[in-house]
């Protein structure tokens, strides 16, 4: 994998100060509050590899973040999912991933404001100052734990309070999910609104400051439509 970095000025350094080797702090927002209005159906409790595409996701995000120290951490992980109108299915089934679950109780004013919520969540919660949140969505079924893994390299590589990570998949070099911001845009991400999501920010005051960093296999698309997920039952195989 490698990545190139949109055009940015002379005050935004690409390369992490050597002097400050650190970990990071990364937590996670994962969207999954959506309506699903063109699948019909909630598109993250399909089927997938025995269990739904949510857990597939979710796996990915946890394994990529950490791996197996997830499962015998005992203090909480800067990991919350916004959920919506099934909150009851779906929060059995993050919180099995280390998530907390939060409802965003009016789903229909758009992506956005899960973002906002979920943002907000973890700077007031979290026990240590986080550098970057992570924002994924629910529906993104062949995302790779070395995916995620890549993303958070990415930042941490060339980290400055104002990169934003952003995966290109495949040979269209096709912009997709998760996206990493750091810090600096927290204050941004909280006051997004509709269903823009974190494009405002990134097309925005972000522009100059965004890493495309490119994923070779084609493996960002997301479900939206029937067709969607029929298509991407045939690869439903894959990275197994």
């Amino acid at each position: 994998m490698t990545y190139v970095k949109a055009n940015c000025n002379t005050a935004f350094s690409t390369m992490r100060d050597p002097i400050d080797r650190r970990s990071l702090h990364i937590g996670i927002v994962l969207l999954v509050g959506g309506q699903s209005k063109r699948m019909g159906c909630n598109k993250q409790l399909l089927p997938w590899r025995g269990k739904t595409v949510l857990d597939a996701v979710c796996g990915a995000l946890q394994c990529g973040w950490g791996g197996d120290v997830v499962s015998t951490m005992s203090y909480k992980l800067p990991f919350v999912a916004v959920t919506g109108d099934d909150y009851q299915k779906l929060e059995p089934i993050v919180t099995k991933y280390g998530f907390e679950a939060i409802r965003n109780e009016h789903p229909e004013l758009g992506q956005g404001v899960s973002i906002a919520m979920g943002v907000r969540h973890l700077v007031e919660t979290s026990p240590i100052p986080l550098d970057g949140i992570l924002c994924s969505v629910g529906d993104q079924p062949l995302l790779t734990s070395a995916v995620v893994h890549e993303v958070i390299s990415a930042f941490s590589e060339n980290f400055h309070s104002k990169t934003i990570v952003v995966p290109h998949y495949g040979t269209n070099y096709q912009s997709g999910n998760p996206v990493l911001f750091g810090s600096h845009w927290f204050d941004f991400l909280q006051q997004i609104q509709g269903n823009q999501g974190g494009k405002t920010i990134i097309r925005g005051d972000g522009k100059d400051y965004v890493l495309k960093l490119w994923i070779r296999d084609d493996i960002g698309d997301d479900i939206d439509t029937p067709d969607d997920f029929e298509r991407l039952k045939h690869r439903e195989s894959e990275a197994l």
